[in-house]
């Protein structure tokens, strides 16, 4: 099965695996973890098993998210029209608003392509993903389909936090948690994907087992050219270097997003030295430090602070550690 591909979480796919197996799944499931620990590709595990039994190419091309039609695609947001793609059983949705807020005409051109098309398969699954991102205007475009669901229909849902996502859309889901795995399965199996595997073990231990984390990490320059920059920064906090600490940050001034991306890695870092990973060059009280600072520089970010201000205080902070 599809769902035997997702690292650990043992207890999940025993209880997914019996319920497929007798066709008892609830038509509206909601798969939670924080990001990086691959929701998104439980939920096509979970589609791919529940439309294609028999396993074979199309059920893992839907788990590489090939069996897909997207809802509502950039340039086109408020038409509503369906792009059509490779096979028909399958349609994701993701919302297109700012900050990636779901948009009332995407929900309804899932509805109507639902409702107005023929099933070719077992059924039919559709994947929502960060479904927190919903205000209650699009939730309740969702609602009026997931309380009467057309026959043969599978609502695949995923988000960061189950606390964020709209009390009316929890209360019609059968819910469950995704963990972390071992840092050792994680660089174990992302050394599988083609991870070199010494960056596999480095980022499995920092990012603590978020397979997704790693391999977005592993696969993108600037991701690995951001991780490179938070690890010289918390090396810098180690040896209470602020002038190796404001030397590196003054490159983010000007950039607020950059400079949160950069805060967010040390972040893990820094959690990773609490952890006691050897791997992190910040142990013990001053990754405690680093951790406390590096929160208070993102909330005064996101409170609008000057990002020059911020990073100047950073710096004198890291250099305390």
């Amino acid at each position: 099965m599809m769902i035997d591909r997702i690292q650990g979480n043992q207890s999940l796919k025993q209880s997914l695996r019996l319920q497929l197996a007798g066709r008892r799944l609830s038509h509206s499931l909601l798969l939670v973890g924080e990001q990086g620990l691959g929701t998104g590709f439980a939920a096509r595990c979970v589609a791919a098993d529940y439309l294609y039994p028999a396993g074979g190419p199309p059920a893992q091309a839907m788990v590489r998210g090939q069996c897909c039609r997207a809802v509502g695609k950039p340039g086109d947001r408020s038409s509503g029209r369906i792009e059509t793609g490779i096979v028909r059983e399958a349609v994701s949705v993701e919302g297109m608003g700012a900050g990636g807020r779901y948009l009332v005409s995407q929900v309804q051109a899932m509805r109507a392509e639902i409702f107005n098309t023929s099933l070719s398969a077992e059924g039919r699954a559709v994947l929502l993903y960060h479904v927190e991102r919903m205000n209650e205007e699009s939730a309740n475009a969702l609602l009026k389909v997931m309380e009467e669901p057309p026959e043969g229909v599978l609502f695949l849902l995923t988000a960061s936090s189950l606390a964020a996502v709209l009390p009316t859309i929890r209360s019609r889901c059968v819910s469950f948690a995704l963990a972390p795995v071992e840092p050792d399965v994680c660089a174990q199996y992302c050394a599988a994907q083609g991870v070199a595997q010494a960056d596999a073990a480095l980022y499995s231990a920092l990012f603590d087992g978020r397979i997704g984390t790693v391999l977005s990490v592993a696969q993108n320059k600037e991701r690995r050219a951001q991780l490179d920059q938070a690890l010289t920064l918390a090396r810098a906090a180690a040896a209470s270097d602020a002038y190796a600490a404001a030397a590196l940050l003054a490159g983010y001034e000007k950039d607020k997003a950059a400079a949160a991306a950069l805060l967010t890695d040390l972040l893990a870092v820094a959690a990773a030295g609490l952890r006691n990973a050897p791997s992190a060059p910040v142990q013990g009280d001053a990754a405690r430090r680093t951790l406390a600072a590096a929160n208070q520089a993102l909330e005064r970010l996101a409170a609008q602070v000057s990002p020059k201000a911020v990073l100047s205080v950073l710096a004198i902070k890291l250099g305390r550690s």
